[in-house]
């Protein structure tokens, strides 16, 4: 790769990452090169259409191009389609937003929803987090085989000090599996929290849906009325996971997880 594709990656990584709009000034600070360098790739970058500038000003962000890729990874997906009407009969029954979220590598990826009537805001397609920083995640990581699970233990710690102990994990993950589904409060509602139950396959989990909005009791999860149907909701799409999996086959299942490197 020459030095000039490099440095377009690294800005793009640099801006994608960002929280807000950069300059040149700041790509520059960034990657250790001059701004008069920096701004040069930024205004080749925004030429193809992979950045875009913010409002007309001398700031950038992603553009067109990189949504266009987004959507084009996310459709490589099957079960993005196969999921959808569930999808929509969960925020319809929940008035919460509903979300699929599938495993990428150690990281889970939202790569679809079905907005609820309560819905606020809402994290994009693509989101990504690791496994273990999200209940849709761990509603995945819970289904996983045995040996997944220590793996990607072993890659958390790596991930965030090598002496970290793994002990929280193990037994939140096993009181999950005994639960059935994961739960995680909602800034926005104290003691409220959103849920997240896992679509097993024949062998694991092949995905996880959220219900995204502040729906069960945080203390008392299980209590909620509307359990029971939400779970049907979502076993229907398990039992055509089990009888159709090639339907929840994903474009990278036959790579190594710890082999796929993300932001």
């Amino acid at each position: 790769m020459s030095s000039s594709a490099a440095r377009a990656l690294r800005i793009l990584d640099a801006v994608g990452l960002a929280e807000r709009p950069l300059g040149a000034t700041e790509v520059g600070r960034a990657l250790g090169v001059p701004a008069g360098t920096a701004f040069r790739g930024l205004d080749a970058l925004e030429r193809g259409g992979y950045l875009a500038r913010f409002q007309s000003a001398a700031k950038f962000v992603l553009g067109k191009e990189i949504a266009a890729l987004r959507q084009a990874l996310l459709a490589r997906f099957p079960i993005r389609e196969v999921a959808a009407p569930y999808l929509r009969q969960l925020a319809f029954a929940s008035g919460e937003t509903a979300a699929l979220t599938v495993r990428l590598g150690w990281h889970g990826v939202r790569i679809a929803a079905a907005p609820g009537t309560n819905e606020v805001t809402s994290a994009p397609a693509g989101a990504l987090r690791p496994l273990g920083d999200t209940a849709a995640g761990r509603a995945l990581l819970a289904f996983l085989a045995p040996d997944a699970v220590t793996a990607y233990a072993a890659w958390a710690r790596r991930r965030a000090a090598p002496r970290s102990d793994a002990r929280p994990l193990a037994r939140a993950l096993a009181q999950l599996h005994q639960r059935g589904f994961a739960v995680e409060e909602t800034a926005f509602a104290r003691g409220r929290a959103a849920l997240a139950f896992p679509v097993r396959g024949a062998a694991a989990a092949v995905a996880a849906i959220a219900i995204e909005g502040p729906v069960v009791d945080l203390a008392r999860p299980q209590s909620h009325e509307h359990l029971p149907h939400w779970r049907e909701i979502v076993q229907s799409l398990e039992r055509l996971a089990q009888t159709r999996p090639e339907l929840f086959a994903g474009p990278f299942d036959h790579l190594d997880p710890g082999d796929i490197v993300l932001a």
